[in-house]
């Protein structure tokens, strides 16, 4: 009884604390406010296309935008040819995000984000990954299930997207270490803040943000960690900034993530629902949160967000 209790008064304590920042967020217009006034409102079909992992390839390669190279596409996991792939590859889910499997050196692993297996130079994490392994007969049967199900109901875009499997090569750092994710996040067509992520970074709760200069915003109120070291500049950022604005010009928001690799500039993904609006988010600093949604405004406001010396 005393635990039905305490269950009872922590759910009322969470949905209180739900409420306080679902107000807080309506009357500030915060960014992930903006997130979920899109889910349910917004019905922009070109969404549809952006989140759909086999389709978005076509989209950024008609704007002249590389992708990784796709080895074989199916909505029958059965047909996969396994013996004809190469030794390492990636098996995604076109309609969801995190349904992913890495093939690493003929051995398949549960990969989601990769912060539980990916080491911070990009190899296998030796103490975990056995944990994730699974047989050829385990992907075929994942994909299956994956291809039976629909992804968040309230991201609507996900709705309907044709369910495919895809399998695509597995990216190269162009630094020879962890492949780092650099999240554009685009306002009418403009790179306002930049992102940086990694499984190592998810791992260590660390996140940064940067201007398009390479300044990195100043979140006084922020509590979670910064990498150390920061990650560093890009050499083409200029480039990575414009390979982005290319393909979000009809857009008042999206975050195009970028990677940096051996082949160059190559798209990770398009992102029309961040971290599903929850709130909190991008950050733990409301103050930043409520500037970056103030971007999404009918025109972006020239009030600028300090950063660091």
């Amino acid at each position: 009884m005393i635990k039905i209790i305490k269950k009872f008064f922590d759910k009322n304590i969470a949905r209180k604390m739900y409420r306080r920042r679902w107000f807080s967020g309506f009357f500030n217009k915060d960014f992930a406010w903006k997130v979920n006034r899109r889910m349910q409102y917004d019905k922009n079909p070109l969404f549809i296309i952006l989140l759909d992992k086999y389709k978005v390839k076509e989209f950024a390669r008609t704007n002249g935008v590389q992708t990784a190279r796709l080895f074989y596409v199916t909505d029958q996991p059965e047909t996969i040819p396994f013996n004809k792939l190469p030794s390492s590859y990636f098996i995604k889910a076109n309609h969801a995000s995190g349904w992913n499997i890495l093939c690493y050196n003929s051995k398949h692993f549960l990969f989601d984000n990769g912060e539980n297996i990916v080491n911070s130079d990009g190899t296998l994490n030796k103490h975990t990954s056995d944990e994730y392994s699974l047989s050829k007969e385990e992907c075929v049967y994942l994909c299956k299930r994956w291809l039976g199900q629909k992804y968040k109901k309230r991201e609507w875009a996900y709705q309907y997207i044709t369910p495919k499997i895809i399998i695509e090569e597995v990216l190269e750092s162009e630094d020879n270490g962890e492949l780092k994710d650099y999240r554009m996040y685009t306002f009418h067509g403009k790179v306002k803040a930049i992102n940086v992520g990694s499984p190592q970074y998810r791992k260590n709760g660390e996140n940064v943000f940067f201007d398009p200069t390479w300044r990195e915003f100043n979140l006084i109120k922020n509590r979670e960690r910064c990498p150390d070291p920061l990650p560093k500049k890009p050499d083409n950022l200029t480039q990575m900034i414009d390979t982005a604005e290319i393909l979000v010009q009809e857009l008042n928001f999206a975050r195009v993530d970028l990677y940096n690799t051996t082949k160059g500039i190559v798209l990770g993904e398009i992102t029309i629902y961040p971290e599903s609006g929850s709130r909190g988010t991008p950050t733990t600093c409301r103050d930043f949160n409520k500037w970056l949604g103030e971007q999404w405004g009918n025109v972006t406001t020239n009030h600028s967000f300090p950063t660091k010396m």
